[in-house]
């Protein structure tokens, strides 16, 4: 089997009672089986508690004021220090890592949604690489894997990759190349022509950047676009309310950071110089926006094996930069235009544990992406 991790991936070492959130607050925790079956025979003083403080029927800790059980006021796990770090379920054991299963391939990924894990990811000025490597482990097959689909998947994220790295070029042309290369991908794969992807891609490579490209892209966008201030103000409006909340005072935080934005800048083009003096402000933000969108590329886009979603995923990626661009600004607007790298961490973990988290929130990201008209390619395109 091979294994695909980043090549940060083993600079993280949780810092526990020193980080500036906790892992243990926020969301449900699922035991897995082996886990409980341990639970359920430990012997000793910590026993009453462990069997207390567990739903047994749901398979997950109880909560405390949205804090896990065993949560401690240090913000230490008392499982942990009175039972030994073997007695850890699975999901506290691996977070903040996260693994995408395929045949034959396991993708590991460190979650955004942890402030370390952020740190360490956002701080990176380089482009970001990825190890492979061969593991021992049995064979494996999965019903009804499409092997033909999932190499043109892997073989396209490299080219998106490349894209997204290309720091010779503004990163809005790499969103828009992005963009327009999976939206080929996709109608090749709904036609019923992956064989024409060698093709498509070649297409792409050999446009490039250049006068070709930009131009085809502008008789996409039409004239009916709606301006930059109504579509983000839309883009947040479709997704907000669909979403369930996973951690109290998200929409609170949404409206204060949002409404210095929206509410200052009143057309289109008080809206681009808030972001180009956001930029002049914190010029780290093109890398970091670079780093985002392969964190989300990287993450979620060969899972379209199992589902199609090509073009959808990558809409996702898009939108996901975009929304932690625009609680940038905000954050930047209303701090008097003053904006931090811990800045930039907290929204992204605060975003991540939204979406990331939550089955559903994902699931319905992905089809909000996928039939809803403010998500049209031609508006992605000018954002």
């Amino acid at each position: 089997m091979q294994i695909t991790r980043p090549a940060f991936y083993k600079e993280f070492s949780c810092i526990a009672g020193a980080c500036p959130d906790t892992c243990c607050a926020g969301w449900q925790i699922m035991i897995d089986e082996k886990s409980l079956k341990k639970y359920q025979k430990f012997k000793g003083a910590f026993r009453n508690r462990l069997h207390n403080d567990i739903d047994w029927k749901e398979h997950s800790f109880h909560q405390y004021d949205h804090r896990c059980a065993f949560l401690n006021d240090e913000n230490l796990c008392d499982i942990y220090s009175e039972a030994g770090k073997n007695m850890l379920c699975d999901t506290c054991r691996k977070y903040p890592r996260h693994i995408e299963e395929f045949e034959g391939l396991r993708e590991y990924s460190l979650s955004l949604s942890c402030p370390e894990a952020a740190r360490i990811f956002l701080s990176h000025k380089e482009k970001i690489t990825f190890v492979t490597r061969e593991v021992p482990a049995p064979e494996e097959t999965y019903d009804d894997f499409d092997y033909l689909l999932f190499t043109a998947l892997m073989d396209t994220r490299d080219y998106l990759f490349a894209v997204i790295q290309d720091r010779s070029v503004p990163v809005y042309l790499r969103r828009q190349k992005l963009l327009a290369c999976t939206h080929d991908f996709q109608l090749s794969v709904n036609k019923n022509e992956l064989f024409q992807w060698e093709d498509i891609r070649s297409r792409h490579q050999n446009s490039g950047f250049g006068a070709k490209f930009q131009d085809k892209i502008q008789k996409w966008i039409s004239d009916n676009t709606p301006s930059l201030c109504s579509l983000s103000v839309q883009i947040w409006k479709c997704i907000i309310p669909q979403m369930e909340v996973l951690r109290p005072g998200w929409h609170d935080f949404l409206r204060k950071t949002l409404v210095p934005l929206y509410g200052s800048c009143q057309n289109d083009e008080e809206l681009r110089n808030a972001y180009t003096a956001f930029s002049n402000d914190y010029p780290d933000w093109e890398i970091q926006e670079e780093q985002l969108l392969l964190y989300w590329v990287y993450t979620d886009f060969c899972g379209a094996v199992y589902d199609d979603q090509i073009f959808a995923k990558a809409k996702m990626a898009v939108i996901c930069t975009f929304m932690i661009h625009e609680l940038a600004v905000g954050t930047w607007l209303k701090n008097g235009r003053h904006f931090t790298f811990e800045d930039l961490i907290f929204i992204s973990l605060r975003f991540s544990r939204e979406l990331e988290h939550s089955d559903p929130n994902l699931n319905e990201m992905e089809r909000l992406m996928d039939e809803e008209d403010v998500f049209d390619f031609r508006n992605l395109l000018t954002i």
